[in-house]
């Protein structure tokens, strides 16, 4: 084993510092042993990292173990309880616990890779896990041999290695180990798996270990070319003050690549925000891509919203819609939401800052009304036209998200001057300077 090892582990000829992720389990222990003779022949200086996480009696008798085993081999240990374990969701949490963990060690010790234990039946245990809740292609690729981590990289060596390749050889070389009794109890999906499962299949197939590496490779490739294919796709999408936006030729053509543009799309979209897309709401998005109206919505999980105006999209926070009617008075200043505000002023006073003014003269009435858009309201666009606004926005293709957040400004005799942001009245004044008397200044703040 320990040939194969060297063979199958490349990296550890130029790994330098090596940090070892070390739970006091079999699998654990015996890729210590590994690495203890791996230092000797590549010259390589290794670190042991452990996490309590106090959720079984034996926590504090298997780390005390450990420390003690790293003081008498001189290895550098490094130890972090769990003070507050979580009370639901407790597997993802200790994962995410421990793994930042491991990232501060490699940056505070300067470790360039980071080792882990899993096996070649963790590697399959976790496709037919995958496999029976659902989800994506992508999504059972499985347990990744390598990936960039913290201030290096992730390797895991013991994946083309059987379980019980890993106890013959802690028997044959007398690798202390501890066993933890929860990886018998048939409580949890993947010791029912382990137990009831995969006996059958490798009685089925011996390879099956082999045959799950291979196919575990076919699906990291398949994802590299989908990336490279739909690269330049990908990066004509804009992010900012978080919210991603494309256009419809930002789109790959073909209805499977569509798919596989959301799905990255949304992988990002986890990252930044921690929240997943449902297969069943990726699959509506294909098909509204193709087949959806000019303008369309779908509610996300979170408040968030996926939107379609015309041939722009956009995933973003969806917006509350603010109601009311507020009355603008000269020298007042109004917060209509978090991000937008207006401001009324005499001309000298006018901010060169504001998104967007509205020129008025001396004979305005005032105080100006602000509100939203009702049925039936009407702006003078020029001296002979008079138009709906309702047709207005239809008229320029203004998508219908930002028509419900468009404010409608009219003067105290019920006249309509603006709808903010888009249009001016007639009535305001934009080129005779000289009889503009107030201006109103709308802000928006991202």
């Amino acid at each position: 084993m320990e040939q194969k090892f060297v063979q199958m582990t490349p990296e550890l000829q130029k790994a330098g510092r090596v940090l070892i992720a070390v739970s006091t389990g079999v699998d654990s222990m015996v890729l210590l042993r590994l690495m203890e003779k791996a230092q000797v022949r590549f010259g390589i200086e290794i670190g042991v990292v452990h996490v309590n996480h106090q959720l079984r009696e034996e926590s504090v008798e298997e780390a005390e173990f450990l420390q003690s085993y790293c003081q008498d081999k001189e290895i550098p240990y490094y130890e972090k309880v769990w003070e507050k374990p979580a009370k639901t969701g407790i597997e993802v949490q200790a994962r995410k616990f421990r793994y930042a963990f491991f990232a501060e060690v490699m940056e505070q010790e300067n470790y360039s890779l980071l080792l882990t234990a899993h096996h070649g039946d963790d590697q399959v245990e976790t496709m037919l896990m995958r496999f029976a809740r659902g989800g994506t292609l992508l999504g059972h690729a499985g347990i990744q041999r390598k990936r960039p981590f913290a201030s290096g990289d992730l390797l895991r060596p013991l994946l083309p290695f059987a379980k019980q390749d890993i106890i013959a050889y802690a028997e044959d070389e007398s690798v202390p180990y501890f066993e933890d009794t929860s990886n018998a109890s048939l409580q949890y999906t993947r010791n029912r798996i382990r137990h009831q499962v995969l006996p059958v299949l490798k009685e089925e197939n011996s390879q099956l270990l082999e045959h799950a590496q291979q196919f575990q490779q076919q699906l990291t490739w398949a994802e590299a070319g989908l990336r490279c294919a739909l690269k330049e796709n990908l990066n004509n999408i804009v992010y900012k003050a978080n919210r991603w936006t494309f256009t419809k030729a930002d789109l790959p053509a073909e209805k499977s690549l569509r798919y596989y543009f959301l799905t990255f799309l949304f992988e990002k979209f986890q990252q930044t925000t921690e929240h997943a897309v449902s297969q069943r709401q990726l699959l509506q998005l294909v098909h509204l891509l193709d087949h959806g109206a000019a303008q369309w919505s779908v509610d996300l999980a979170h408040g968030w919203q996926f939107s379609a105006s015309y041939q722009t999209y956009a995933l973003e926070k969806r917006s509350s819609r603010v109601q009311g009617e507020y009355a603008l008075a000269l020298g007042d200043s109004l917060a209509l939401s978090e991000n937008e505000h207006l401001s009324l002023r005499v001309k000298e006073k006018g901010d060169e800052e504001a998104d967007y003014s509205v020129m008025l003269p001396a004979t305005v009435n005032l105080p100006l009304v602000v509100r939203r858009r009702k049925d039936g309201d009407r702006i003078q666009l020029t001296e002979t036209l008079r138009k709906k606004v309702s047709r207005y926005f239809i008229d320029q293709k203004v998508s219908q998200k930002e028509r419900e957040q468009a404010w409608v400004v009219a003067d105290a005799s019920g006249e309509v001057v603006s709808v903010l942001p888009f249009v001016n009245s007639h009535l305001s004044i934009s080129n005779e300077t000289d009889r503009i008397h107030y201006i109103l200044d709308y802000y928006l703040c991202y």
